[in-house]
C-alpha cells in the first residue's frame, strides 16, 4: 500500500480559495518540513519508498521526499508560476508545500518518470520501466500507475489534498476511489498517520475512515 504530475486535461479547476482553510498550519517552511520534520522525525529510522517498497535507513542515498500532489500540480490548480504569485493567490500555499501527509519517500529516478505524467492505469500489457530493480512501477510519457500496494496511499493523499485544500482531483476520481478499495490502509499507513499528526497537528482522515471518500466528487 503506498505518491502525480500533470496532464492540464485531466484536472478540473477550482476557485481554491482559503475557503476551506483546512490542512495543517504548523509548517509552513517545505525545506525546513522536509529537512527537520519529514526526514530526521518522521523518518528517522528509515523505511520503505513508496511506489518500489525499497528499505533505506538513515543514510537516504538515492531517496528523495516526494509530493503525491506534486508541486506543478498545485501551481496549475492555483492558476500561478512563482511561489510569490501562489502565496498572494492563497496564503495556504506554502502549508500545501509542506504538508506531511502530502509526501512519501521514493527513489529518485522514479521522480524522473513522475516529472510529466499524471496518475492512471496501463493495463497488462505495459510492461514496468524499473523490472531490473524489482520495482512494478508502470509509465509512460503521459501516465504513471503504482503497484496495487501504493495505490490506496496515493488515493488517500489526493483526497487529503482535495479535502483539506480545496485542490481538484487530477486524474480519474473513479479510478482513485477503486484504488483506495483494493488497497486499504495497513499497520504502517495508520502508524505514520499517528505520527504525523504528533508532528504537525492532524490526520487524514481517509486513513481513519477509508469509506468517506466515497462522499468525494470532482467539483
Amino acid at each position: 500500500m503506498r505518491a502525480v504530475a500533470v496532464a492540464v486535461a485531466g484536472l478540473t479547476f477550482c476557485a481554491c480559495s482559503t475557503a476551506f482553510a483546512g490542512g495543517q498550519n504548523q509548517l509552513q517552511d517545505p525545506k525546513v518540513a522536509i529537512d527537520q520534520f519529514f526526514w530526521k522525525q518522521l523518518y528517522a529510522n528509515g523505511g520503505t519508498t513508496l511506489y518500489c517498497a525499497k528499505p533505506f535507513t538513515g543514510e537516504r542515498g538515492q531517496v528523495s521526499a516526494s509530493l503525491v500532489y506534486t508541486v506543478k500540480q498545485i501551481k496549475s490548480a492555483l492558476r500561478c508560476v512563482t511561489d510569490e504569485q501562489c502565496a498572494a493567490a492563497n496564503p495556504q500555499y506554502p502549508y500545501m508545500l509542506s504538508d506531511l501527509h502530502n509526501m512519501y519517500p521514493a527513489l529518485s529516478l522514479v521522480e524522473l518518470a513522475r516529472r510529466n505524467a499524471q496518475f492512471g492505469e496501463l493495463g497488462d500489457g505495459v510492461s514496468s520501466k524499473f523490472s531490473d530493480i524489482g520495482c512494478q512501477l508502470k509509465a509512460s510519457f503521459q501516465l504513471i500507475e503504482p503497484p496495487d500496494t501504493a495505490k490506496g496511499n496515493v488515493a488517500r493523499a489526493i483526497f487529503y489534498m482535495r479535502s483539506e485544500y480545496g485542490l481538484p482531483i487530477v486524474g480519474q476520481l473513479q479510478m482513485y476511489k477503486r484504488w483506495n478499495q483494493i488497497d486499504p490502509p495497513d499497520a504502517e499507513e495508520k502508524a505514520r498517520n499517528d505520527r504525523i499528526e504528533a508532528l504537525q497537528g492532524n490526520r487524514n482522515r481517509y486513513i481513519d475512515a477509508p469509506a468517506a471518500a466515497d462522499q468525494i466528487t470532482q467539483e
